[in-house]
């Protein structure tokens, strides 16, 4: 797993920049509904940040969230349902049930002793600010929420900076990744690199491994097959990965396992390579369709 992105952290940067801010949750739902529990947005007076489903909720939520920030003076709290039927303009058929919490920036003090918290405790029916625990001081499970604040971002390892590399970059900004990209020089990269991307150069790429955390998913596609290999081989050697994927079609695959068998790997440690890359039903084998094929993988792996 890769870097933790704490909902405290959010709460307080929005309140940095904005100075009052409502912070939704949905904190269950009956039948079909949008978004399922914990998914969150936040609402401004100007801005929203995240979603909780679109449509009607979200518009109907964001008006109660703004006309309530207006006059907001400190830390406020409300549960609201809301049936996804006809009333509201959704076909969904099933309900929700969403926690606003209004925080002010006078509250930024108390936000930030939580700054280490890892699950929260919101007594619902209160104005009592939000505490860290496992366990409320209410004994009516009706009556409070109990919510994980940490939420950890699996790290990606993109090893090669050459076309579908890079499309791959573009395609995966907004999953829940700790991006990592790898080259051998600096002048196969773009000269412009987003500031969430963390691009390394070395002469030998392999080199790298042993320093990297565990759990990570590792997709080889650099310039060279002769490269490919030994990343591959030093992954294996290594193993503490949690995906590792190479691009090539299954005739790479069939020639990359004669070679690591003859390498004395196992047939069991050759399986997990998982070559090709990307989600079957998206074809082509131009560099953003591969891209938008392995996202599309990606995301399955990171839900």
């Amino acid at each position: 797993m890769g870097e933790v992105n704490s909902k405290i952290e959010q709460i307080i940067d929005k309140l940095s920049k904005y100075n009052k801010v409502a912070r939704v949750v949905i904190i269950s739902t009956k039948g079909s509904a949008p978004r399922k529990a914990n998914s969150q947005m936040f609402v401004t007076e100007n801005h929203m940040f995240g979603s909780i489903g679109g449509g009607q909720l979200e518009y109907q939520i964001t008006s109660i969230c703004r006309e309530h920030l207006a006059t907001l003076k400190k830390f406020g709290r409300e549960v609201r349902k809301f049936a996804l039927g006809p009333s509201l303009g959704q076909c969904c058929g099933g309900s929700v049930n969403a926690l606003i919490e209004y925080f002010h920036y006078s509250d930024i003090m108390e936000i930030r002793k939580l700054e280490q918290a890892r699950n929260l405790i919101h007594e619902l029916f209160t104005d009592k600010f939000p505490y860290e625990g496992n366990q409320s001081l209410s004994l009516d499970e009706k009556k409070f929420f109990q919510e994980k604040v940490i939420d950890t971002k699996t790290n990606l390892f993109i090893w090669g900076a050459g076309h579908t590399g890079r499309e791959i970059i573009s395609s995966t900004k907004s999953l829940p990744l700790t991006r990592y990209w790898i080259d051998i020089a600096r002048e196969r990269f773009p000269n412009i690199i987003d500031d969430d991307v963390n691009a390394i150069w070395t002469k030998d790429p392999t080199r790298l491994i042993k320093n990297f955390p565990d759990g990570g998913i590792h997709l080889i596609l650099t310039h060279s097959h002769a490269l490919d290999l030994a990343i591959i081989q030093s992954l294996l050697k290594d193993n503490r990965f949690y995906k590792l994927g190479l691009i090539g079609s299954k005739t790479k695959k069939v020639r990359f396992r004669t070679q690591l068998v003859k390498a004395g790997f196992s047939l069991n440690d050759i399986e997990q390579i998982i070559c090709p890359i990307g989600l079957p039903e998206i074809t082509g084998d131009e560099p953003f369709r591969i891209a938008l094929s392995v996202a599309g993988q990606l995301s399955n792996w990171t839900l």
